[in-house]
């Protein structure tokens, strides 16, 4: 547990900065496996990511670090018309938000289940449109496996802070979710000693501009209710 709160702080250090949700960097470079993308967008976090059915600029996917290879970290970035940056980090800011998540192909009771997750930032990309951004919860092999199981996955802000978003929830299809997880961990394992300094050379890093907000603990609670 102490070797995930130091990889959470460093992590969150480098991320979120940008709403790479929507400002993908110009010199990256991505893998793609189907509909999942591998990249490296701060410092040496490679995140394995797709984006949303319903809104593309919707972004679920998981993040590792060299050194702690072994902590999936989730990603979410969700957007909104109806409140501003301002009014979400006052809203949001240090509360843990519950997200609902299910499989559209399950059937049996219980068909979803809550994660704990925390607000980490907000930004206006346009004067209409916010991008927020939600981590902190340790993805765990029980969520990994459903989501080997699964073709796609449903993930829903819930109550009391869905009424802060016009699209509450998105699908994500998790076709090329197995190879991206593969290929973005023999990256990490493979750089764990070396920094990714090749990958660096080929993957530009994007530059950190924005203040961030740091948090020292993960969730990995899952509630069936």
């Amino acid at each position: 547990m102490k070797l995930e709160k130091i990889f959470i702080l460093i992590l969150i250090m480098f991320m979120f900065a940008l709403p790479f949700s929507y400002a993908n960097a110009i010199n990256s470079q991505e893998i793609k496996y189907r509909n999942w993308t591998v990249d490296f967008f701060v410092d040496d976090i490679i995140r394995y990511s797709t984006n949303g059915t319903n809104v593309n600029g919707h972004i679920f996917g998981w993040m590792i670090k060299p050194g702690a290879c072994d902590i999936d970290v989730l990603y979410l970035a969700i957007s909104t018309y109806e409140e501003n940056a301002a009014s979400l980090k006052k809203n949001l800011n240090g509360k843990i938000i519950p997200l609902k998540v299910s499989f559209p192909e399950v059937t049996q009771i219980p068909k979803t289940f809550k994660i704990k997750t925390d607000f980490l930032s907000a930004v206006d990309f346009t004067p209409s449109l916010t991008i927020a951004n939600f981590s902190h919860f340790h993805m765990g092999r029980a969520f990994d496996q459903r989501m080997r199981d699964f073709k796609k996955i449903k993930i829903e802000v819930d109550a009391p802070f869905s009424k802060l978003f016009d699209v509450k929830w998105d699908v994500y299809d998790l076709n090329g979710y197995i190879a991206a997880k593969e290929k973005a961990h023999e990256i990490c394992e493979q750089n764990s000693t070396g920094r990714m300094a090749l990958f660096s050379k080929n993957y530009p890093i994007s530059p950190v501009h924005d203040r961030l907000l740091l948090k020292n603990n993960v969730h990995n609670f899952i509630s069936y209710k």
